[in-house]
């Protein structure tokens, strides 16, 4: 069959416009992306570069489908997302699928601060004598604990304390000694003593996560309530005479052992530094 120069014509256009529509479509080559991290609320602005990219081109980010702005043969713009701390893959893609073989990395930073979601014993609890405890000096009361949004790098726990409005004698305040630990998003103040009775205790509480936030302060109260005043104490073992007056239910006054030696020494012999356990002693009160 012979074959026209028309014909010869019609088929060399065709061959070049397969090979132009190639040419239109071409797979892009990422070469670097800047920044490669931010925020993990997301908006941090990111220049991608390298060849070959077409108007239309979407950018696939940790699966979420970007259109980016400002975009030539050889740059685009994108603003990163919302996302969870860590990393995720990023590459571009232009129109009819033609996704870049390269990917890069974008890791999002924890720029949170951890908040406290709970605190025991909680804000405005009393602890009340025959409930919580068994003996106005003795309530085993010892510790504090924080529950954390997150784990924790570090904590701090300030504790201090201060008379009850209706203690014996009141007019006590002073900060609570202890140790603290840290486990996870759990936080423990151990105090060196018992928490004692008539008093009010004041607890500020917050934390360091792993990537260096700090939590807000947050405070709160408790308080282990005022026991009933004592007219007879018997003595444990171990007790001395300025243990005895010390006791929130007696005189919560150390000095005022010389008015238990002076109500009780026409009925008893005393030893004021190691008086008999199980000897009863009258506690006189000015009405």
């Amino acid at each position: 069959m012979l074959t026209t120069g028309r014909q010869l014509g019609l088929g060399a256009l065709l061959t070049c416009a397969i090979l132009v529509g190639a040419g239109c479509n071409p797979t892009p080559i990422v070469e670097n992306m800047t920044p490669t991290q931010g925020t993990e609320d997301g908006g941090t602005s990111i220049q991608i570069t390298g060849q070959k990219f077409k108007v239309g081109a979407t950018v696939q980010f940790g699966g979420q489908s970007l259109t980016p702005t400002n975009v030539t043969k050889t740059s685009m713009s994108i603003v990163s997302p919302a996302g969870a701390v860590g990393s995720v893959q990023v590459t571009v893609e232009n129109p009819k699928q033609k996704r870049a073989e390269k990917q890069m990395s974008f890791t999002y930073l924890d720029t949170t601060a951890p908040t406290v979601s709970s605190v025991s014993p909680s804000d405005g609890h009393v602890y009340a004598q025959g409930a919580g405890y068994e003996d106005a000096i003795a309530t085993g009361l010892t510790q504090i604990t924080a529950k954390f949004s997150e784990p924790l790098a570090s904590a701090t726990v300030a504790v201090s304390s201060a008379s009850l409005p209706d203690a014996i004698t009141g007019g006590y305040s002073g900060s609570v000694n202890g140790a603290t630990t840290v486990s996870g998003d759990t936080v423990t103040f151990t105090a060196s003593e018992v928490f004692a009775s008539a008093r009010s205790y004041t607890v500020s509480v917050e934390g360091v996560d792993v990537a260096g936030n700090r939590s807000a302060a947050k405070t709160t109260s408790f308080s282990v309530g005022t026991p009933k005043r004592l007219h007879r104490y018997v003595v444990q073992e171990g007790d001395t005479l300025q243990s005895i007056a010390a006791r929130p239910d007696t005189y919560e006054d150390a000095e005022a052992w010389k008015k238990i030696l002076l109500v009780n020494q026409d009925y008893n012999e005393i030893n004021r530094d190691a008086p008999q356990a199980g000897l009863g002693l009258w506690l006189h009160w000015d009405e």
